[in-house]
């Protein structure tokens, strides 16, 4: 995805004055609305490539600092001052809804963002070894006490995990992962990895994480399939009552308004994706999904309603070039779209919008807990998808 790609990241990184901490720089890049409405747009292509059709809707609610997490790690002594790091720089959330708007099911997920040299590794430092006794060893059966500011008052709450499903008691595996933020290009490595790496530490001991995911795969892995594999499901209904994740999501995530902010040269608080965007991408997503030709056109037929009368002039040579500049444009990091769209016969897709036949915008508090009212606490992206899972229903 060209947005979360080495070229507009590169221009983030020049764009650097020093006015704002280099993490918060980087990280305003996700609340943009040119990259939230790009990854609107990448997960509606990526779920009609799949065959399910629906409507998507990104909410980035933006929040000038983070909260801090008062814990126990593990072999902690209880005479001893619990230790504090901050808890998460964002928090994504994903919304399943029914046509009709009824909501399906949430899975939410705390990410930890560093900015890092290697695409593999965490960089070294207090704070993150901190973050990471969090991340890591912190009890789940003690509280996990959450402050809106490095001062240990004025709680948003106190919350005992327990075990995750695997039973282990130790550690957010379960429900937090780290992103990695290029500051640089990425050092001994020649491969294709994005600027925006998401992914767990191999082992305790060590930095290196295991085989990262891009960011944009990492949503993806919350929003395709029946059972997501990252996040973790936050209770809708009865069942939230007595669900101590899901009252942690919705105090950080509190309710929240559609203002300017006064610091970050008064950028609005929520990033809504509404803008029109191209169909380049599905087009380019299914160049490698389909083993044979005539699969490809029946796909993309099947997902769209129409299309650039050139596009009937397409044959199968042509879809067998364009592979080759695809792989090329992945392999080389090089922007080789005018190539493959003239392979492909057309001067440009038609436009669609990713919330075009849902009625009505996506709530965005109408489902939350009120909190302690002043929220919200936390960076947050908020993932809507409709249309997709009428018969679901949380336990």
């Amino acid at each position: 995805m060209k947005q979360y790609d080495w070229p507009a990241w590169n221009r983030r990184m020049n764009s650097f004055s020093g006015k704002w901490a280099l993490e918060r720089w980087f990280l305003m890049y996700l609340h943009e609305q040119q990259n939230v409405d790009a990854l609107a747009l990448a997960v509606k292509a990526r779920l009609a490539a799949e065959g399910r059709h629906a409507e998507v809707r990104i909410q980035s609610i933006w929040v000038d600092g983070t909260p801090q997490a008062e814990f126990s790690p593990k072999g902690h002594s209880p005479r001893s001052k619990q230790p504090q790091c901050e808890l998460a720089d964002l928090l994504l959330c994903v919304r399943w809804e029914s046509p009709s708007g009824l909501l399906q099911r949430e899975q939410a997920m705390l990410i930890q963002a560093k900015v890092a040299s290697k695409y593999n590794k965490l960089p070294g430092g207090k704070s993150t070894r901190k973050e990471r006794l969090l991340f890591e060893n912190c009890n789940r059966h003690k509280n996990i006490t959450l402050y809106p500011g490095v001062n240990r008052e004025n709680p948003i709450g106190a919350y005992q995990l327990g075990s995750s499903a695997d039973s282990k008691s130790y550690g957010l595996h379960d429900c937090a992962s780290f992103l990695l933020m290029a500051k640089s290009a990425w050092h001994s490595f020649t491969g294709a990895v994005g600027p925006l790496q998401v992914g767990w530490p191999l082992d305790k001991a060590k930095t290196e994480i295991r085989p990262p995911d891009s960011y944009l795969d990492a949503v993806i892995a919350m929003v395709s399939g029946p059972a997501p594999t990252l996040g973790r499901e936050v209770k809708t209904g009865a069942s939230a009552i007595h669900c101590v994740w899901t009252k942690m999501v919705n105090d950080l995530r509190g309710r929240y308004e559609e203002i300017k902010m006064t610091g970050y040269d008064e950028q609005a608080r929520v990033t809504t994706a509404t803008s029109m965007g191209s169909a380049f991408q599905f087009i380019c997503s299914r160049l490698d999904k389909d083993k044979k030709f005539e699969d490809f056109v029946s796909n993309v037929k099947k997902h769209f309603l129409f299309f650039a009368p050139s596009f009937y002039l397409f044959t199968e040579h042509d879809w067998l070039i364009a592979r080759v500049y695809r792989h090329r444009m992945i392999s080389r990091r090089l922007d080789l779209e005018f190539e493959i769209m003239a392979i492909l016969r057309v001067s440009d897709w038609f436009q669609f919008n990713p919330w075009e036949n849902a009625s009505g915008p996506p709530s965005n508090h109408d489902d939350f807990d009120e909190g302690d009212g002043v929220g919200p606490h936390i960076f947050t992206q908020v993932i809507t998808i409709r249309g997709v899972e009428e018969s679901y229903q949380s336990d």
